[in-house]
């Protein structure tokens, strides 16, 4: 469903299906001449013909009955319904006064529409041109609601209703719950948060098995997964690493005989263990600086 992610879905069937090949670029403001109730009740009929997108009620409640996808029945004018998001309002009648909370909740569910249609900022052209993005019923050409919105008993605070939007779209006044509520890509807010948290819980947990350590094996799963990636040559890290401990073993194995050879042979001859070893660095460094290398590529191969 396409709509503003706070409102109430109640799913009235008295709606064109799609826009007829028009998108959207106004909202056109109604008031109900009655409560929120009765006209929930009527736009549920389908023998009524007639429903807006939204409806305010004077606790602040918010309904929609039409997707924003749809056009609705509520201009009596085809190309304003296809064009347009249609918004009643509780009031136009002795009795049903427009409350400071149907006024906030108007101006809220108008920001939320502005920003999702990518517009910076609402206006109304008083002449009467339509050239705005707000739009009065009365205005509509064919309509015979000369008094909807604002020129009626109770009448709907038109300016006040812009104004109170354009201080929300200018970040003013923009609550906690707005920024939980707002949809990115689609998604609101508060989805993605929770799922990026479960993501990162189920990592954690993930991890904390596989590094616990099984007293049978003498392993752990994450250990296993480590020895087990392959590294250059194609062998495998743990196999690889086991060879270079086994040689270096081999070799400490090998430096310590030699040592005790050395001692025993120079002990059997009289001779001094430290000058015996120097006269052998002696040799070594002399064998060395002969060794002649030469590097050669495959192009001097005959």
């Amino acid at each position: 469903m396409t709509g503003a992610s706070f409102a109430k879905w109640r799913g009235s069937p008295n709606h064109y299906q799609g826009r007829n090949g028009l998108h959207v670029d106004h909202i056109t403001l109604h008031i109900m001449v009655g409560r929120l109730a009765g006209t929930d009740s009527c736009f549920m009929r389908s023998s009524f013909q007639a429903a807006s997108h939204y409806g305010v009620g004077g606790d602040g409640s918010v309904y929609q009955w039409v997707d924003e996808a749809n056009g609705s029945w509520a201009d009596a004018n085809w190309q304003s319904d296809c064009s347009g998001i249609t918004i009643e309002h509780e009031g136009g009648m002795a009795g049903v006064p427009v409350t400071d909370a149907e006024v906030e909740a108007s101006a809220k569910l108008c920001a939320d529409i502005a920003r999702r249609y990518g517009w910076k900022t609402l206006w109304h052209d008083a002449s009467g041109n339509r050239a705005g993005n707000i739009v009065l019923h009365r205005e509509v050409p064919g309509t015979d609601h000369f008094g909807c919105p604002d020129r009626c008993v109770n009448a709907l605070p038109v300016d006040r209703i812009i104004k109170r939007a354009n201080e929300l779209l200018g970040g003013d006044d923009m609550s906690a719950e707005d920024v939980w509520n707002f949809r990115q890509n689609g998604v609101l807010m508060r989805d993605r948060v929770q799922g990026t948290d479960a993501a990162a819980n189920a990592t954690k947990k993930e991890l904390f098995r596989l590094s616990q350590w099984d007293r049978n094996t003498h392993a752990s799963a994450l250990g296993n997964l480590v020895v087990e990636q392959p590294v250059h040559g194609g062998a495998k890290l743990g196999d690889r690493v086991a060879g270079i401990d086994s040689k270096t073993s081999q070799l400490i194995t090998q430096v310590t005989a030699l040592t005790e050879a050395v001692k025993t042979l120079a002990e059997s001859k009289g001779a001094d263990p430290d000058q015996i070893a120097a006269a052998v660095e002696k040799a070594v460094k002399a064998k060395l600086d002969k060794l002649r290398i030469t590097v050669m590529d495959g192009s001097d191969e005959k």
